[in-house]
């Protein structure tokens, strides 16, 4: 099915490809990593916790890595081969640059693949789980880790103050618990506890050794002390109410749900306008899949005597705003525009571009398309380094 050049081209897109995306995977989860650990130690909620959401939240940056990955990963290749004179050597045997196109357009069709399945049903799927994990912990059905030297309040009308809290809170030291009721109130003190689970989803066992209790109730003439080695207290923890089922926006829908709910006249007019724009939006973020080849090939190559880098930055600065676009024509489609008219021509506009940019590349001799942008910058940069040359001399 391939030959040794489209094996060749793969191979040499391989490696960049998986950094980049490797990469930027990374550097995202990481970004997001920081800010949910604050969130979760801010809810006082199990730091395990923070990695499922994580878990979740990959597919949504994966689908962002993708496109930056394709788009880096054919570039550095093609201005690799070209500034070691490979990609002249395979054109003058007679395979040109649109021969060449189809090991990437095959890579494209997988990566399209790939990403159409994460956007169309594995992120709706993550991110309601995600926005799940946040209901539950705000909610306390995590559990929630005991912070010490703060008065917490477990359960109803219970007050928990610890000195020491270790393995996450299953081992507790320097206990004191305050418990009200209508007939007074019991202090407990103790030299250490846990938490244990129950049959009950909405109990949970205090356990604690060594410690007192007194009795406050009013209508003693004074307290009662009871000492004890080993105390159980069950804790009723407050109702709480279930989180909703997915849907409802289409963040959490699948293609498939948002291909039969933007027509249904049930739906509000506002909820289908949203739905469209949403549905447009992920049909045409695969699409763009099979446009970034032919934008990352006319960027990559580049004349082996000045082996500027001016591709790479112009390449991931149309990328970039293609992607702040394509948000703003979902918003327009909310707002009533046409998709075809806003999302679709924009999808057009895009392709032709790099459609543009490619047919320099490949039908014009020594054609580079971003020539006129060196130009440009020799033109501005030659002054300046020649006044700093100067300067550097005066100085000397």
């Amino acid at each position: 099915m391939f030959t040794r050049i489209d094996r060749y081209i793969l191979s040499q897109v391989s490696a960049p490809l998986l950094t980049t995306l490797g990469l930027a995977a990374l550097l995202l989860i990481l970004e997001k990593m920081l800010r949910l650990f604050d969130f979760v130690v801010n809810q006082g909620g199990p730091a395990n916790v923070v990695f499922k959401m994580l878990a979740n939240m990959a597919p949504h940056y994966l689908g962002l890595a993708l496109p930056v990955g394709l788009l880096l990963g054919v570039l550095i290749a093609f201005r690799k081969i070209s500034l070691s004179s490979e990609l002249d050597a395979i054109t003058t045997s007679g395979t040109g640059l649109p021969r060449l196109m189809r090991p990437l357009l095959m890579l494209a069709l997988l990566l399209a693949v790939i990403n159409t399945i994460l956007v169309g049903w594995v992120q709706p799927y993550s991110i309601y789980t995600y926005r799940t994990l946040v209901f539950d912990l705000r909610s306390g059905a995590l559990g929630a880790s005991i912070r010490v030297g703060e008065f917490v309040e477990v359960g109803e009308d219970i007050t928990l103050l610890v000195e020491e809290s270790h393995q996450q809170g299953a081992e507790l030291r320097g206990i004191f618990m305050e418990r009200k009721d209508d007939r007074g109130s019991i202090a407990v003190t103790a030299e250490r506890g846990g938490f244990f689970a129950t049959e009950d989803d909405q109990t949970i066992l205090l356990r604690l050794f060594n410690g007192v209790i007194v009795d406050l109730n009013e209508k003693q003439n004074k307290p009662r002390v009871l000492s004890f080695d080993r105390q159980d207290l069950k804790i009723t923890l407050p109702a709480r109410e279930d989180f909703r089922t997915r849907g409802g926006e289409e963040l959490e829908m699948t293609l498939g749900e948002l291909f039969v709910e933007k027509d249904n006249p049930a739906n509000s007019s506002s909820l289908r306008a949203a739905l469209t724009g949403n549905f447009h939006w992920r049909l045409m973020h695969s699409l763009s899949f099979f446009i970034l080849p032919f934008l990352a090939v006319s960027m990559g190559i580049t004349s082996k005597r000045t082996g500027r880098s001016t591709g790479i930055v112009i390449g991931l600065s149309l990328l970039i705003i293609y992607n702040e676009f394509m948000e703003g024509m979902e918003t327009a489609v909310k707002n009533g525009a046409s998709p075809y008219l806003s999302i679709w021509m924009l999808y057009v506009a895009f392709a032709g571009l790099s459609l543009f940019f490619f047919r320099i590349s490949a039908f014009k001799a020594g054609g580079e398309p971003l020539a006129f942008i060196d130009r440009a910058w020799s033109a501005i940069s030659s002054p300046i380094k020649s006044v700093a040359k100067s300067l550097m001399g005066v100085r000397d």
